[in-house]
């Protein structure tokens, strides 16, 4: 019970937060993190590590995407 991390598209921000060196985001799964916490995980290990899963496909979706005038793509 308590506020859930919502994003108004649906899709969660996974990567890392622009102008924050080391720091990776993964949040706003709008009530599904419970069952995309394996998939995020893999994700996020593969960004920290250089080495991503292949069995992953991301949609190309950036972090920056919303939080400011740096919008884009990764």
């Amino acid at each position: 019970m308590g506020p859930r991390p919502m994003t108004t598209d649906g899709l969660p921000l996974i990567g890392p937060l622009p102008g924050h060196p080391g720091v990776v985001l993964a949040t706003g799964h709008n009530m599904l993190g419970l069952m995309l916490a394996p998939a995020t995980g893999r994700l996020v290990t593969g960004l920290l590590t250089g080495k991503p899963d292949d069995s992953l496909t991301p949609g190309g979706r950036a972090v920056r995407r919303g939080l400011g005038s740096s919008a884009g793509r990764v």
